[in-house]
């Protein structure tokens, strides 16, 4: 306990301390322009009365075009610039009622005296108090100089005005006005990525930021629970795991000062898996797609590179087209408007029997036209990373058509590509799919745990230089764009759904599989109830010590970890496209880093959509965790029809006693099936109406009871829905009643 206290103290001395700087806002006003743009004020306010003037100098200023009043007799005044709308507090980063030091810069130009600055504090469209004729107590004669305000602003302002003040007989310039601005250095620890609620292989990399203040950070180490994985003392502060158990992992790092003050970031909760995620993309028209070109002598010249460098995807000649199912991605040979023999060969037919006509110019350069899409950094990293397609026709490539070459023998090659390039953009690791004349293409590359790395997938065309009039007579590649068709799915009641197991040993037993096999779904604890989809831990009526320790019973701990599929699947109707699944988590109960058994272990729960082979061999798969609130995946499908695509949720987490299962929570999901409504009751006369929104094809049956009490529910009324509001008549007896609705 004193070593806790200790620590406190120190974090809260820290806290404290990291107080410790400010910015300005500087110049909210430029060139001495209290009007967005002058030269002259829209209206005038005098107090005091007066002659002046006001405008703006031809050079000079402090440090450039400043604003002069000049007031020729009279007593002091204020002037108000056209501009009616107070300055919002937070694009200066004002609280109201804090306190702030406004800076004005001002010269006394002619006269003695100098000026000074007024404050209003604004809410909405009424002034609050303001700070009233501020001047300074002395200034200089000398030139110009700043002079500092104190000023609080008023409890509930949202906005500001400032007002510069002139002297009595006397010329003042004014320029850059400002605010100081308190501002709090973190005093923080924070795991990066993964994400909370991501899934992640056996290897993968931890990433994390710190700082602490006063003094600086010394060591990040590692935890996974209460286990330390690692340290790391340099910047950017990471950890990479290797052959990390599988299961739920809670993730943390504690960052360690020279001071002696350390600080422990959030819990990041994530899911170690032995199958590695796979993130799959599509061609879509939609995505930020660029273009690179590296050139190389021609293989006659021994293919050695020219140069590399960014060129618009125009002059690659990669072009969308068309909209819906008809858009299509066209590539075909790079063109180069350039007459120089440092592109052309002018010692070839036909250029030296015609050399005035450049139609047929052989090309002498080698082009890699490479048009690509690259990941956010880190967003995919550790991942199977699969790009897909369909290449609808390829007239192009002359491993498909000899024909296709230029005047040299110089032919195109075509490929699919996912590449992994360092973070100098060095080549790392590269995997090229041909693309094949009416065949789908899949390129797929497991990339590094490493969020450095820099993702990319899409294709390079690689051959001759042509002069721009020949490009269609080489032939092009056309693909299919991922916007060819789209649909969107939803968790339905009324929909047929099945079941699947998946049963591992548990993290402690090392995780490895045990079996699977169809399960109905009431054993998977997947049940449809009045507010939605209910999913619960997985039970086994078995007592055997295979299930539990030390054999089955109440308050038995179970020792396998059980993969719980309940989902739809379909072969066909969602081949070859972008599949969305959707739907809303109202709570969530049974997922938390404390709601685990007695070893330990807990729950994970995903929405998904998986796209298996024809033979269940192999899959691609899209996950989201299933946190309160609206969720949605999708997932680009093969365009086989003979292949399954599934769609549902899992929920992964050690087997419970069939007894127990009701303390370990839950997770309840919208049922879009059934629309959730409210009975309204209002008094009519002798009657009670009861008003609630109904929904074509479902039944509505009212229930009511006198008593709480009472052990039964007596049933009113039956009726159909009919998509507009129901009423239901109950004629008042006098004595208390409560009602329910049963919707099916």
């Amino acid at each position: 306990m004193k070593k806790m206290k200790k620590l406190l103290v120190t974090l809260a001395l820290v806290a404290m301390a990291s107080v410790s700087q400010a910015q300005f806002v500087t110049n909210l006003f430029p060139n001495g322009d209290f009007v967005n743009g002058g030269p002259t004020p829209d209206w005038i306010e005098v107090s005091g009365g007066g002659t002046f003037g006001f405008g703006y100098p031809a050079s000079g200023g402090n440090p450039g075009n400043y604003g002069v009043i000049t007031n020729v007799s009279g007593g002091w005044g204020i002037w108000v610039g056209g501009n009616t709308t107070p300055i919002p507090l937070a694009s200066m980063g004002l609280v109201a009622g804090q306190t702030y030091t406004f800076l004005q810069d001002m010269i006394t130009l002619a006269g003695t005296n100098t000026g000074g600055v007024k404050i209003e504090s604004w809410a909405g469209s009424e002034i609050t108090p303001n700070s009233g004729d501020m001047r300074p107590v002395s200034w200089t004669t000398n030139g110009w100089a700043t002079y500092a305000f104190t000023y609080t602003i008023s409890p509930g302002a949202t906005g500001v005005k400032v007002v510069p003040l002139w002297g009595v007989n006397s010329t003042v310039g004014y320029d850059n006005f400002r605010v100081r601005v308190p501002l709090t250095l973190p005093f923080t620890a924070q795991i990066t990525s993964p994400t909370n609620g991501a899934t992640v292989f056996t290897n993968f990399v931890i990433n994390a930021t710190a700082s602490l203040l006063p003094g600086s950070v010394t060591n990040v180490n590692f935890y996974r629970g209460n286990t330390l994985l690692g340290s790391d003392d340099t910047l950017p502060y990471s950890l990479s795991v290797n052959g990390a158990a599988v299961g739920a992992a809670a993730l943390t790092v504690v960052a360690q000062a020279d001071t002696g003050a350390s600080l422990t970031s959030s819990v990041v909760n994530v899911t170690v898996s032995s199958t590695v995620v796979t993130s799959t993309f599509g061609v879509d028209p939609a995505a930020s797609w660029v273009g690179f070109m590296n050139v190389f002598q021609t293989p006659q010249n021994g293919n050695g590179p020219v140069f590399s460098s960014g060129w618009g995807v125009g002059d690659l000649v990669a072009q969308f087209s068309g909209s819906g199912p008809a858009t299509l991605l066209t590539l075909k040979p790079a063109p180069l408007n350039d007459t120089n023999s440092f592109w052309y060969d002018y010692t070839v037919e036909p250029l030296l029997s015609n050399p005035g006509n450049l139609s047929g110019a052989v090309g002498f350069k080698e082009m890699e036209a490479n048009f690509y899409v690259q990941v956010p950094d880190g967003s995919v990293s550790g991942n199977i990373v699969k790009f897909t397609g369909i290449c609808k026709t390829n007239t192009l490539d002359f491993s498909l058509n000899p024909s296709k070459t230029n005047g040299i023998g110089n032919g195109w090659t075509n490929y699919a590509f996912v590449k992994e390039l360092a973070a100098d953009y060095s080549t790392n690791k590269t995997t090229f799919v041909a693309l094949t004349n009416g065949l789908p293409f899949t390129a797929s590359l497991q990339t590094s745990p490493d969020p450095t790395l820099h993702i990319q997938y899409g294709f390079v065309t690689r051959g001759p230089n042509v002069w721009p009039t020949d490009v269609n007579n080489y032939g092009n590649i056309q693909i299919q764009s991922t916007a060819a068709a789209s649909t969107n799915v939803i968790v339905d009641s009324s929909a047929a759904w099945v079941g699947y197991m998946n049963v591992f040993t548990n993290a402690q037993g090392g995780g490895g599989f045990v079996f699977g096999s169809p399960w109905g779904t009431a054993d998977l604890a997947a049940v449809f109830g009045g507010s939605g989809l209910v999913l619960s831990p997985n039970s086994i009526n078995d007592p055997s010590p295979e299930w539990y320790s030390p054999s089955g019973g109440p308050g038995a701990v179970g020792v396998r970890t059980m993969d719980a599929n309940f989902y739809q699947e379909f072969n066909g109707p969602l081949a070859g496209k972008i599949v969305t699944f959707s739907g809303t988590v109202l709570s969530n109960t049974l997922v938390s880093a404390s709601n685990t058994n007695a070893l330990g272990n807990g729950w994970t729960a995903v929405a998904f959509i998986k796209d298996f082979a024809p033979d269940y061999s192999s899959f691609s798969s899209a996950t989201v965790p299933l946190t309160p609130g609206a969720f949605s995946v999708n997932l680009f499908t093969g365009s086989d029809p003979a292949r399954h695509v599934q769609y549902g949720f899992t929920v992964t987490g050690p087997n419970v006693w069939i007894t127990d299962v009701a303390p370990f929570g839950n997770i309840v999901i919208g049922n879009a099936g059934v629309n959730p409504t409210t009975i309204i009751p209002s008094l009519n006369g002798a009657n009670i109406n009861l008003t609630f929104a109904s929904q074509a094809g479902k039944v509505y049956t009212v229930q009511y009871k006198n008593a709480l009490t009472d052990v039964t529910w007596n049933t009113l009324t039956t009726t159909n829905g009919t998509g507009a509001n129901a009423v239901v008549i109950d004629p008042a007896s006098g004595s208390q009643r409560y009602y329910r609705l049963s919707i099916q």
